[in-house]
């Protein structure tokens, strides 16, 4: 007795056809919007838990999608979590391209630098936990992205001592490494501990903002003063 017959070549299209052409033709299309709302729901879901805490399906509850959805446009967690890091720190490099220091003299960079920053903070506050996580759990993931290998900062910050050192305005001991870390550190340092400084004082979510833009008159003095002869 036969249990099974081959389907003939022409009913075996059809099957197939019902079954995963129209899978094909009625995937859904790439959305800006769609992928867009991913991304702002990956970066919170990322700060508030870090790359290991996270998994794809609290960030597609986040956006509000399922998961089958969220997986069309990003396959993998590792693949999510590089385009949060690629959109994040693109939009911060893009404001430290914008600092010429051949047209400046150090103070002026200086003054600008922490600007800048001080702005991109105020903008994404949780910002120096998410670097922070980062280099905890997956440094790889970070060190290794061509954006941050372009950072040249430390050889901006340089040539502008090389000159103000030679004019007496800098002391000999200062070099730009260490200050570009001074910086980087007096300016995050309130973001990463803001809970504890806003819980302290009772301060409100508007008085934190005013707080933050308040510090960076007393961050300047402060590295005017520290890199004085």
């Amino acid at each position: 007795m036969v249990f099974y017959k081959k389907p003939a070549p022409a009913l075996a299209n059809v099957i197939f056809c019902k079954y995963f052409c129209s899978t094909i033709l009625f995937m859904p299309k790439i959305d800006h919007d769609t992928k867009q709302k991913i991304l702002v729901a990956a970066e919170k879901v990322f700060h508030q838990n870090g790359f290991k805490g996270t998994r794809t399906a609290m960030i597609a509850e986040e956006a509000g999608i399922s998961r089958t959805m969220m997986h069309y446009y990003f396959s993998t967690k590792e693949a999510l979590f590089e385009a949060v890091l690629n959109s994040t720190l693109a939009s911060v490099f893009a404001h430290f391209k914008r600092l010429n220091a051949e047209t400046k003299s150090l103070h002026d960079f200086i003054k600008d630098l922490v600007g800048v920053i001080s702005a991109v903070l105020e903008e994404k506050p949780h910002l120096p936990s998410f670097i922070v996580n980062i280099l905890n759990e997956a440094p790889q993931l970070f060190i290794l992205m061509p954006i941050v290998q372009e950072d040249n900062l430390p050889a901006l910050l340089d040539r502008l001592l090389e000159t103000a050192k030679a004019k007496g305005e800098v002391s000999d001991r200062i070099d730009a490494e260490n200050l570009a870390l001074d910086i980087y550190g007096l300016c995050a340092l309130n973001y990463l501990v803001s809970p504890y400084v806003q819980m302290k004082e009772n301060r409100t979510e508007t008085q934190m903002i005013q707080f933050n833009r308040a510090r960076k008159e007393h961050i300047l003095e402060f590295v005017f003063k520290g890199i004085k002869p």
